[in-house]
């Protein structure tokens, strides 16, 4: 719950409204109707604020409290888009819109935080992104927050059809109590002499899909995931409730999870275990897997409710959990008395870093052994506090709003911590907390943001959603409110720029292909996936997604061993047709170097081609293959195939000697 320190109306109605509340509902729900009625005659009396003239409006003409609104019931959300506590409540709201079709009129009063929240645009794009269909003012200089004397986000207001103010919540913990209420209202004290309103959506444009105009397959994209045992790209595609998985050119070749399956709510952080596709299940409160060559959907943790534990302890699909955002796997194994494979889970509505023993789980440290049984699920980091609170007893630190994770697979797993505007850090195996860049010194203020290099604190992010780490202990991070990449030294915590990205609107994911040097940014407004390529420029493209039938064949991933007087790699096509003559057979290939990305076309005249293979460190090949069958009848077909070349340690190299070829199988 985010908040600015004001006092005013909240000295004499919200205490009252709270204690209104618990006298109104017991236990067993009902509700004391002569409780109400003399609420309404005794304390209604403070006449609310009118909205302020010239204000932008999102889903509606401008409206008046005591114009056209008059004769209603007119419930205030005072939210900001970058809140989960403000996220957390619109389930109810949508739900009490349905349940009170009639008399009531809810109003998003937005207000916010962050300077990039202040954007018309941006609002638009949030409402569209999170289904809003009521009304939203754009608070953007407080003019509501101040009048009404706003401490906090989420804050409810009521209004009564006489346009005085009968209820102050603050925070979400009430908010169905609050629900319950106006229903109650409206039943027992119904609105009469209703002005005649127009209907909302006959008089105004409603927000439309960004995604639906620029003709793109993707839908506010959140977090996006190379993996390199395919050379595929898995993307969360959140406004359309689903993951796709790409090839390297765009071409869609399977979506998660299948019609017959449990569906997903806006996923969000996602990555592939033995097998497994495994994805935050955000606003369904939990972590979802879904085999790959089935595409099933099972429940790792969560109950699919929200929750509020904040110690956990139980076995994953009985354990509450809340906005899980992003998920890093972390293999113990090196860690001195540690062992098994912890996946580590931002989670976000209760600010905090959990875990889920994907294995049985040891850890080890200061003398202290703790063991976890496979599938328990439990807090690693964070009080539960919303702060930016760095401790070496992970217990006692606090977050705030962790919503991304990427780990070193060495020594630590980074945290895009997106209200402190910070990149944090847990030190392994003890899960200690520090502060790597961003964000100020003292722990309550979660408004040091800003955009502006430097080293440590004094670099300023805002409301950064994801990260993730190159091969030279690199921390890449999406300055997400700032429409930013910004590099972070992890050893000097110097933190610059990426100046040369242009266009992005509120970048939330990122994954690195470590061979080709490739960074894929989910570039969410922009309802795309961005390539960036590691080299002196950081130059970019999109990643055309395309959603057609496969006709493009990914045959996978080799790995062949870097030697110093390789300077050529074999390549062997089989197939089982004949190569056609007549049409031009050929191979797009695409090396990745230190220096850069270069392309270049090959013909295939037979089966075999040489390629150099100097200074590069991967080779993508694209291949038309032109061919007839006996019987006279011919066929293009289309492969994408990947050629890594590891170093020694690389347990993934297989040994080729130069006389040897690596062997793509076509059929």
């Amino acid at each position: 719950m985010g908040s600015l320190d004001k006092g005013g109306y909240h000295d004499t109605l919200p205490s009252k409204s709270k204690s209104l509340l618990q006298t109104l509902y017991g236990e067993d729900g009902s509700v004391d109707e002569a409780v109400i009625t003399c609420h309404m005659t005794n304390h209604a009396t403070m006449t609310a604020v009118e909205f302020p003239e010239g204000a932008a409006w999102v889903n509606s003409q401008p409206l008046a409290i005591h114009g056209n609104l008059k004769g209603r019931y007119i419930l205030l959300d005072f939210f900001t888009y970058c809140c989960i506590n403000c996220m957390h409540i619109l389930p109810a709201l949508h739900q009490l819109e349905q349940d009170v079709p009639e008399g009531l009129c809810v109003v998003g009063v937005h207000s916010g935080k962050f300077s990039n929240e202040k954007n018309s645009d941006n609002i638009m794009n949030a409402v569209s992104r999170y289904k809003i269909t009521h009304p939203v003012i754009n608070d953007q200089n407080y003019d509501m927050w101040n009048s009404y004397n706003i401490i906090c986000w989420p804050t409810l207001v009521l209004i009564n059809p006489s346009g005085k103010i009968v209820l102050i919540s603050i925070g979400e913990s009430d908010v169905d109590k609050v629900c319950k209420f106006v229903k109650d209202l409206v039943r027992i004290s119904p609105p009469t002499e209703l002005l005649p309103l127009s209907s909302l959506q006959d008089t105004v444009t409603m927000v439309t899909d960004g995604a639906e105009k620029s003709d793109s397959v993707l839908k506010y994209p959140g977090k996006v995931y190379y993996h390199p045992d395919s050379n595929t790209i898995f993307i969360s595609d959140t406004g359309n409730n689903r993951v796709v998985q790409t090839n390297s050119v765009g071409e869609i070749l399977n979506k998660y999870p299948g019609p017959e399956s449990l569906q997903l709510d806006s996923p969000q952080g996602l990555l592939v275990y033995k097998g497994w596709l495994y994805v935050c299940d955000t606003n369904n409160h939990r972590v979802v897997r879904m085999e790959l060559e089935r595409g099933g959907l099972e429940v790792v943790c969560g109950t699919g409710c929200q929750g509020h534990d904040l110690e956990g302890g139980k076995l994953g699909p009985e354990q509450e959990i809340s906005s899980p955002w992003d998920i890093e796997i972390v293999s113990l194994n090196s860690y001195p008395g540690c062992h098994g494979d912890l996946l580590v889970i931002a989670m976000a509505g209760t600010h905090q870093i959990w875990g889920f023993a994907l294995t049985d789980v040891v850890i080890t440290f200061r003398g202290q052994k703790m063991e976890h049984e496979e599938g328990k699920t439990w807090r690693l980091a964070g009080n539960g506090e919303e702060a930016n609170k760095n401790n070496s007893y992970p217990h006692k630190a606090s977050f705030a709003q962790p919503s991304g994770l990427r780990y070193d697979g060495c020594k630590y797993v980074y945290i895009a911590d997106s209200e402190s505007s910070t990149v944090r850090s847990l030190e392994l195996p003890s899960f200690a907390v520090k502060n790597l860049a961003g964000g100020g010194l003292d722990p309550s203020d979660l408004f040091s943001y800003g955009d502006l290099d430097g080293k440590g604190t004094a670099a300023k992010l805002q409301h950064p959603i994801g990260v993730t780490v190159l091969s030279n202990q690199t921390v890449l991070v999406a300055d997400s409110y700032n429409h930013k990449i910004k590099v972070v030294s992890a050893k000097s915590r110097v933190v610059f720029t990426c100046s040369q990205i242009a266009g992005l609107s509120e970048p939330s994911g990122l994954s690195y292909d470590k061979q080709a040097g490739t960074v894929y940014v989910a570039d969410t407004n922009n309802h795309t996936v961005r390539v960036l390529r590691e080299n002196e420029g950081w130059d970019s493209s999109n990643l055309s997604v395309v959603d057609r039938a496969r006709h493009t064949r990914n045959t996978g991933v080799s790995w062949v061993l870097k030697q110093a007087d390789t300077k050529t790699v074999t390549i062997s096509l089989t197939f089982s047709r004949k190569l056609n003559s007549s049409a031009s057979s050929n191979t797009k290939i695409t090396r990745y170097t230190q220096q850069g990305r270069e392309e270049e076309e090959v013909p295939v005249s037979d089966n075999v081609l040489e390629l150099s293979s100097l200074n590069s460190s991967a080779l993508d090949l694209f291949i038309t293959l032109f061919t007839c069958s006996e019987d006279g009848a011919c066929y293009m077909d289309k492969y994408l195939h990947r050629i890594n070349f590891a170093e020694e340690t690389d347990s993934r190299a297989q040994v080729f000697k130069p006389e040897e070829t690596v062997v793509v199988n076509l059929n």
